[in-house]
């Protein structure tokens, strides 16, 4: 993933709401400490102290970031889990996937942390991976109050732009997606996102790019807008439909990118042209230098034999 536009690879940023079911129970003693807080509870491996330390220090601020993007005042205690290693995380969520760092469980309050990533990405990586995972906690007292779900694409977008401008993965494909009518159908991205690792990213960057949409469209205040309508009873897409006016969202917001972008995708084609030109300039003046210097060696020999006729031997 990557911020502000500060870049990390996906792999320091990605949390999961589909996600196995935890395995910390069976592995408890991977955790070794326990530190508390407002509203927090943090158990840590062996060589996370560091970064319970800097959780607690760090939780106030992700919670109200949480609490104030929705629109909410609902506070739980979460439960944090942190893992020095990638096979203490992966046992404990029981997670294939290479390039996740954070896991929530909103129906459980609770997050879990590669905390060995954020020892390579250092302090921020950790603190907007702690960030996006509370917007997801956050998400799943809304599902608990109402018994509503938001789908994960507009969850996992909200959850992008908590932690700043984001980019996540190679930063040209919602661009080539966008101009080339390859976008990923949002009602496939309700649930689930694909676990192919570029079908993934492309699926985190149309979910913030979704988010962006509302927020430039139609208002600071629209995500809260749809909570708070969700509160009252609506279903998300009756709650999305009251704030943009229509029902036709997915079809404004793929115009809004395509707008968006047109220019950049000019000049990535160009330069893609360009570099193919200009490797077919290079191969072929190699081919030319190759044959140039055969006919020179021919010539050569047919000169020196011209030379030898009038040798005896």
């Amino acid at each position: 993933m990557t911020t502000g536009t500060t870049h990390f690879a996906v792999i320091s940023v990605v949390a999961a709401l589909a996600a196995p079911a935890l395995h910390s129970a069976a592995h408890a003693e991977d955790l070794v400490g326990m530190a508390e807080g407002p509203n927090v509870v943090i158990h840590y491996a062996k060589g996370a102290e560091k970064w319970a330390e800097l959780a607690l220090e760090l939780f106030p601020g992700a919670n109200k970031n949480a609490l104030d993007t929705l629109g909410m005042t609902t506070n739980r205690t979460v439960t944090i889990h942190l893992y020095a290693t990638r096979q203490g995380y992966r046992r404990a969520t029981g997670t294939t996937q290479l390039d996740t760092l954070g896991v929530a469980y909103p129906d459980r309050n609770q997050i879990v942390i590669d905390c060995s990533e954020a020892d390579l990405y250092g302090n921020n990586s950790f603190k907007v991976t702690l960030k996006h995972e509370m917007i997801h906690v956050a998400f799943g007292r809304l599902t608990a109050r109402t018994g509503r779900r938001v789908p994960l694409w507009f969850n996992e977008g909200v959850a992008c732009r908590a932690m700043g401008r984001l980019t996540l993965g190679d930063p040209k494909l919602l661009v080539r997606a966008a101009n080339t009518d390859s976008l990923l159908p949002l009602a496939e991205l309700a649930y689930r996102f694909p676990r192919t690792k570029v079908e993934r990213e492309l699926a985190y960057q149309q979910g913030e790019s979704t988010v962006r949409f509302l927020l430039d469209e139609y208002g600071a205040e629209s995500i809260k807008r749809i909570v708070d309508r969700m509160d009252r009873g609506f279903t998300f897409d009756e709650a999305l439909a009251e704030v943009i006016g229509a029902r036709d969202f997915e079809v404004r917001w793929a115009r809004y990118v395509r707008r968006k972008y047109p220019l950049l995708a000019m000049i990535w084609n160009f330069f893609s042209i360009f570099t193919a030109l200009a490797l077919f300039v290079i191969f072929a003046y190699a081919v030319y230098r190759v044959r140039r210097r055969r006919t020179r060696r021919r010539w050569e020999q047919e000169e020196q034999q011209d030379d030898d006729s009038d040798l005896y031997y």
